[in-house]
């Protein structure tokens, strides 16, 4: 079971995966990564840990109770779902991820840094190496990379972010991983060789440069006045501040507003807000214009109405009482992204968040 948790730890970064790509995924006659139902490596390894793992648990009353309302509240949200297939997989996902960390969490020799950090930290020299070679070669490298789920992209595609991708699908997902992990590499340290820690922290602050990603950068800069209680001079890279950057992201917000308001009580179905976007506004005339709107609360808040909205808000308030840094990192780069519940390698360094948050708070009882 630790050996799974460790692997699991250390492939966290990857993205290999088997697309199934004869579902229902298009809209507007594109296809949608985000409707694709996809079966990751990481996904393997975490069906193991819970095949293995459910068995210990204990199960009380109040979580029965608990897994009933969850389970009517999932087939009623998939019932009235437009891409049912594509819905029934995300509450799939949720439900692994879930398991996963319950179990995780129930684990009693689960130690935080020696099946987590340390593991995550081998993996994460390889993707900065990875994120650097892609700015010096501008596009993707190939090769062994390409094992670890790297995509074949140039600098100069149409509709490619010029910033390293490492193995992520997005620079900001690269770029929200590097600051959550940096944190949690800053808070053990002392369990670090010095010049291996210093050697792994000078290659995510490159790549933090490198990724040009303005939600962490200002996500960066509110956690140290939070953490020195000070005001702070911040300076920033360029950034693009096109007119289109700043309209999308408003439009999102708006079709969601509409969703929301439409749809209040139980949403439009999980992973169904891009094909209930063309129905609230017809401004989308690109694919890579069909996203998610980029605010969890609002996404999960379109998705799965007010009840599923609570249940996120519910998680976070318990983990953000213990003032956990990483969590607070979480929350605050996705209030301006999607990506941590979007996206397999941030979802997966969300739930073990969550897991050392809860574990911390348990062992200060």
């Amino acid at each position: 079971m630790l050996t799974l948790i460790l692997l699991l730890s250390f492939l966290l970064p990857t993205q290999l995966a088997f697309h199934f790509n004869n579902f229902q995924n298009s809209v507007y006659g594109f296809n949608i990564d985000y409707l694709i139902p996809t079966l990751y490596l990481t996904d393997i390894v975490a069906i193991l840990i819970i095949a293995l793992g459910v068995r210990k648990i204990k199960f009380s009353k109040s979580y029965m109770l608990y897994a009933i309302s969850y389970m009517v509240f999932m087939l009623l949200n998939i019932y009235i779902s437009d891409y049912f297939i594509s819905s029934l997989y995300k509450w799939l996902k949720i439900t692994e991820m879930i398991l996963l960390g319950t179990i995780i969490f129930n684990t009693k020799k689960f130690n935080v840094f020696k099946h987590f950090v340390k593991p995550l930290s081998y993996s994460t020299v390889i993707v900065c190496v990875l994120g650097i070679l892609q700015h010096i070669n501008r596009g993707s490298i190939g090769g062994f990379f390409y094992a670890l789920g790297e995509r074949a992209y140039l600098y100069d595609y149409p509709n490619i972010a010029p910033y390293p991708y490492s193995t992520f699908s997005h620079p900001n997902s690269f770029a929200g991983f590097l600051l959550v992990f940096g944190i949690f590499l800053l808070q053990f340290k002392k369990k670090f060789n010095p010049k291996y820690f210093w050697s792994l922290l000078v290659l995510i602050v490159i790549n933090l440069i490198l990724t040009n990603s303005l939600n962490v950068y200002i996500t960066i800069g509110i956690l140290l006045m939070f953490k020195l209680r000070k005001n702070l001079a911040f300076s920033f890279l360029t950034f693009d501040f096109s007119e289109r950057f700043i309209t999308h992201r408003i439009e999102l917000i708006k079709a969601s507003l509409q969703i929301i308001k439409e749809n209040f009580w139980l949403g439009v179905g999980l992973n169904n807000f891009i094909p209930n976007l063309v129905k609230v506004s017809n401004t989308y005339l690109n694919s890579w214009e069909l996203q998610p709107v980029h605010n969890i609360f609002l996404l999960i808040f379109s998705e799965t109405g007010i009840i599923g909205l609570y249940a996120l808000c519910s998680m976070l308030y318990v983990g953000l009482m213990a003032y956990s840094l990483p969590l607070m990192a979480i929350l605050i780069t996705g209030l301006s992204d999607h990506y941590w519940i979007t996206l397999q390698q941030n979802i997966l360094l969300f739930v073990f968040t969550l897991v050392t948050t809860r574990k911390n708070q348990k062992n200060h009882i």
